[in-house]
């Protein structure tokens, strides 16, 4: 009986040791497409999309917030409220959207503005200080007017600005005080992600230190259909058939636009409007269509199907302290990651390439962020487990 067990044993042991629990911390596998499409293909694809520019419904609502907080600031009805804040989602690029939309509006206005020149987070956060009073100081245009200079400071990203930490938090302290001086020559442009936002005001009180805050919009389905079709005409992507209950148009042009006009309004709904998210989802719905199944109907070889998001994977209490950490200052990099967790780098280090495997972060220069096709759920996941997100 017991070489009998043993031979039990033996011959089940693959199926006693395959089982997984969420307390696994395993990379799950994605189970590979029937037709996936060419890594040669897709990185075209990819360097098409990264060439779009910003989107113009992104540039033009952040236009009209600055010309009216500016135009009521500048005619004196509401001389306080010296400074306009834009918050983005945490994984939107948004020092070059902000930079790009300010050039525009600077020229419109006919302003010289001042851009913070911070490019990055400074590895030593002493430098912060320095570079911020070096900022506001510009001695060479207040010697030629100290009085009647009209200043225009824009910071790009404030989530360059400070760490969650004791040293990184002196940073976000000074520029409040900052904020009270000269309000009737001094006219702020800050923008900052929705979590940091949140946690800044949750700790020291920012919103009180600041005039109108403005939310950037969600893109709607035309916008992104408009924002995306040049990639479409150019690589000749068709769509594949929807299995909807609706009679399909019997001309082939009006059916192809009722198809994209509902591909484009589930992208919309699934990447909550966001146009970093729609790019990720729009990528991973194309295919190539193998040859032996063309047809008369639909002989596209490059084909969109059904957007859909990925399946968040597991992630313990832990890990989700590092990606809310992620989220909290738009990426970091290794080092700066533990000490904003208050750990040991090699402690974080194994949990962060864990989350590498299984695609929730991406690590570029060394550079730390969230994969922008999982902010959707794990936005979610951490908000239900009381983490402050700042989104509804």
């Amino acid at each position: 009986m017991l070489v009998k067990l043993q031979n039990w044993l033996i011959k089940q042991s693959r199926v006693l040791f395959s089982w997984k629990t969420e307390d696994s911390n395993s990379p799950q596998k994605a189970t590979p497409s029937p037709h996936e499409l060419p890594v040669s293909i897709k990185q075209q694809i990819q360097e098409t999309i990264d060439k779009l520019g910003n989107n113009p419904t992104e540039e033009k609502a952040i236009l009209e917030a600055l010309d009216n907080a500016f135009d009521r600031w500048l005619n004196g009805l509401e001389t306080e409220n010296n400074s306009v804040v834009i918050l983005s989602s945490p994984i939107t690029t948004i020092s070059p959207l902000i930079s790009e939309t300010i050039k525009k509006w600077s020229l419109q206005k006919q302003l010289t503005v001042k851009v913070l020149p911070l490019n990055a987070r400074p590895t030593n956060l002493n430098n912060l200080l320095s570079i911020l009073e070096n900022f506001v100081k510009n001695p060479e245009e207040n010697q030629q007017n100290k009085d009647d200079s009209l200043e225009v400071l824009v910071i790009p990203n404030l989530d360059f600005c400070f760490l969650r930490s004791v040293e990184g938090l002196d940073v976000i302290e000074y520029l409040q005080s900052l904020l009270c001086e000269h309000s009737k020559q001094r006219f702020w442009v800050i923008s900052a992600n929705q979590v940091s936002w949140q946690y800044l005001n949750s700790v020291g009180n920012i919103a009180a230190f600041c005039g109108e805050v403005f939310v950037l919009p969600k893109i709607t389905s035309e916008q992104l259909q408009e924002w995306v079709n040049s990639i479409i005409e150019s690589f000749d992507i068709g769509i594949d058939k929807f299995k909807i209950e609706t009679k399909l148009l019997e001309e082939t042009e009006e059916t192809n636009q009722n198809d994209w006009q509902k591909y484009f309004e589930v992208l919309a709904y699934i990447s909550e409007g966001g146009s970093l998210v729609a790019a990720k989802l729009f990528l991973n719905s194309l295919y190539q269509k193998p040859d032996q199944e063309e047809d008369e109907n639909n002989h596209e070889k490059l084909l969109a199907k059904f957007p859909e998001l990925p399946e968040l994977p597991f992630i313990d209490f832990s890990q989700q302290y590092i990606l809310y950490s992620l989220l909290l200052h738009g990426n970091l990099t290794l080092s700066d990651l533990a000490e904003s967790l208050g750990d040991e780098q090699s402690e974080v280090t194994g949990q962060v390439q864990v989350l590498r495997r299984q695609g929730i972060v991406e690590e570029h220069n060394k550079i730390l962020t969230i994969n922008p096709i999982y902010y959707p759920q794990l936005k979610q996941k951490l908000s239900s487990n009381n983490f402050i997100i700042g989104e509804e």
